[in-house]
């Protein structure tokens, strides 16, 4: 019994590393699908190994009673390093994660047809609400607030306002 279960462990991570294998080599087509959005997590994304480029960045401001907006504050995890969070990181998974969602909102608008509206996108919905959870956390109560989505060139300035990707809005608090 515990025999037939190890060849099936086996068959199946094989079976794994075969497809990855396979669809690594594929070129053509772009699979894409509902259920193939959701399972995406599971495979590597290999685009991060072609070398640093411009990065998405998520920026937020608020404007407070008066309707003065503040500056652009730029949202950058940085998940601080210790040798228990080589076994437990429930803090740096969740930095992980938000940066990610910022990167598929970039890749969602990249992917986006001409005449789609952006607010439909989840990933545009979810980092609405993440930035309304990043303006919480700061501890402050503006009357409106806005984000703004920017490719970032690596170890170079900010960009302008003006070459942002992607800027919601003025949103109600």
């Amino acid at each position: 019994m515990i025999d037939s279960i190890k060849s099936l462990s086996l068959l199946l991570i094989a079976g794994y590393f075969l497809f990855l294998v396979m669809s690594l080599s594929w070129r053509g087509k772009v699979v894409s699908g509902p259920w193939w959005f959701l399972l995406r997590s599971f495979f590597p994304n290999w685009r991060f190994y072609h070398g640093a480029g411009h990065q998405p960045r998520l920026f937020w401001r608020i404007a407070n009673l008066e309707g003065t907006w503040s500056e652009w504050a730029l949202f950058m995890p940085r998940a601080r390093l210790s040798w228990m969070s080589l076994l437990h990181n429930p803090r740096g998974n969740l930095t992980l994660a938000e940066q990610n969602l910022v990167d598929h909102l970039s890749a969602d608008l990249a992917a986006l047809p001409d005449n789609a509206e952006v607010r439909h996108l989840v990933t545009y919905q979810m980092v609405q609400r993440l930035t309304r959870w990043l303006i919480n956390c700061e501890g402050a109560s503006p009357s409106h607030y806005q984000f703004q989505l920017r490719r970032v060139p690596a170890l170079e300035a900010i960009p302008a306002e003006e070459d942002a990707l992607l800027t919601s809005p003025v949103l109600r608090w």
